[in-house]
Formats: C-alpha cells, structure tokens, sequence
C-alpha cells in the first residue's frame, strides 16, 4: 500500500517538473517572439490551456512575478487536462486508468517542446564576449530582447505537433482502440479543461490581484 502511494507520488511529481521545463521552453520562446507579435499558440490542449490560465488571471506585478506565475500556471492546466479526460472517460464508455500515471504519461509528450529549452537560454545570455548569465536573465524578464530567427516558429510548433501525435498515441494506449467515441472523448475533454481552465482563472485572479498588485 505504501509503494503504491509512493509510486503515485512519484509520477505526481516527475508530472509537475515535466511541465515546468515546458514552461520553462515556451517561456523562453514567448519572450523572444514578444515584440515581434510571431509566437504562435502550440497545438497541444494542455499548452493552449496553460496561455489562457496565464492571462485569465495576469497579474500587474514585476516582471520576476510575471515570470513566477507563468511557471506555476503549466502544471495546473496540465494536470487539469489529465483530470478532465480521466473524469469524462466513463460518459463515453472509455475505460479509466490510474489517475496518476494517466497525468505522467501525458506529461512525457511534452517533452519534445522543452528540449530547446536549454538552447533558448544559451541564445539568450549569448554576446560579444560569451555567455552571460545577466543577459539572460535580462531577456527572461524583458529589459532586454533579442530579434527572434525565423526558424523559431516553425520548430516549436513542429514540436508541438509531434507532441500532439504523441499524445494521441498515449491516449489511444491508455483509453481505448481508434473510434468515433474516442475521437468525442478526446474533444470534450478538451472543451471541458477550456471551462475548467477560465473558471480557475477567473476565480484566482480575484485573491491573487488583491494580494499582490
């Protein structure tokens, strides 16, 4: 009983870092595309989920606050999203796995967005006499920017592709065969984590304002 709270545990956590070094990617890509207005939305629910978190409830702090609450909003739309298709697989006669590894796994396809995490970062701290870490950091928080390659668009929504190819793969693995009723899960559940998603940023954006603007 104790190794399966543990496993859980576990897979709950390896969840939550996953998505942080997703945020932690897309933060990097968002930030060098900002001026230019080019960043596009990645294709994966979860990604999309984690945007409208973010500015459903902005908040009107320093940019260091900014950067925090970026972070923290990829693993509660992520996890949210494993929620939502856990919670609506029994009204499409999908068989329910373990809510926990059902949240790791899908965490798992995100990875191919965060692998040009650390490049991003290099890209951002790099000048005349080498990597600086205060340039980076200067980036991360846009007191200073860099002018985005054309070829940064293109790949991470090439990533997120592959991502959500993966997630299909994940789903059909851990829910069921191919089939009209999948194909309605998988929709709904991506309906139901928009909800889901507006509900809790509306709702948090009221403690968090009062608290910190």
């Amino acid at each position: 009983m104790n190794r399966d709270w543990i496993a859980r545990v576990s897979r709950l956590i390896a969840a939550i870092a996953l998505y942080l070094a997703l945020a932690f990617s897309l933060g990097w890509y968002y930030t060098f595309t900002y001026y230019g207005r080019t960043g596009w939305p990645m294709p994966t629910p979860d990604t999309c989920a984690s945007l409208i978190l973010y500015y459903f409830s902005v908040l009107n702090v320093a940019t260091a606050g900014q950067a925090v609450h970026w972070l923290l909003t990829f693993p509660i739309a992520g996890l949210l999203w494993a929620t939502s298709l856990w919670v609506s697989a029994a009204w499409f006669q999908q068989r329910k796995p373990e809510w926990s590894v059902l949240s790791f796994q899908f965490a798992l396809t995100t990875v191919p967005m965060s692998i040009p995490g650390p490049v991003m970062a290099w890209i951002a701290g790099r000048t005349d006499v080498g990597f600086v870490w205060q340039h980076a950091l200067a980036v991360a928080l846009r007191h200073a920017w860099i002018e985005p390659a054309g070829w940064l668009t293109p790949l991470y929504f090439g990533l997120g592709l592959v991502a959500l190819a993966l997630q299909i793969f994940v789903y059909i693995r851990l829910f069921a065969k191919p089939s009209r009723s999948a194909c309605l899960h998988f929709l709904v559940s991506a309906i139901l984590l928009t909800l889901a998603i507006c509900c809790v940023g509306a709702l948090a954006a009221v403690p968090l304002r009062f608290c910190l603007e």
